[in-house]
């Protein structure tokens, strides 16, 4: 995932992050397992992309360090948004992907 990538190498760096991306990843991979749909990367970014663009950005900087913690923090107040958005967006890329069915 993304925000362990960002966080193994030095801890001191300071960092652009989007916490609603990292929160719609998460989100879009833990729902996309449960719904009988296609699992590809295609459907998976399509979906995230889908629900980014409905969701407000939330932009911080931090520290590589801390940058863990104020994502877990900024989850409880966005997280029943997300759910809306991402469930939406799977929805749409279930009854329309943009690939042809495997």
């Amino acid at each position: 995932m993304l925000i362990e990538e960002l966080t193994k190498n030095s801890q001191e760096d300071k960092v652009l992050f989007n916490v609603m991306e990292e929160m719609v990843r998460r989100t879009v991979d833990e729902k996309i397992e449960t719904m009988d749909m296609c699992k590809c990367e295609i459907c998976r970014l399509n979906a995230c992309a889908i629900a980014l663009n409905a969701l407000p950005a939330c932009y911080v900087t931090s520290r590589r360090g801390n940058l863990l913690a104020y994502v877990s923090g900024e989850m409880l107040n966005f997280k029943s948004q997300v759910l809306v958005e991402t469930t939406k967006a799977l929805l749409m890329v279930k009854n329309h992907p943009l690939h042809d069915a495997k």
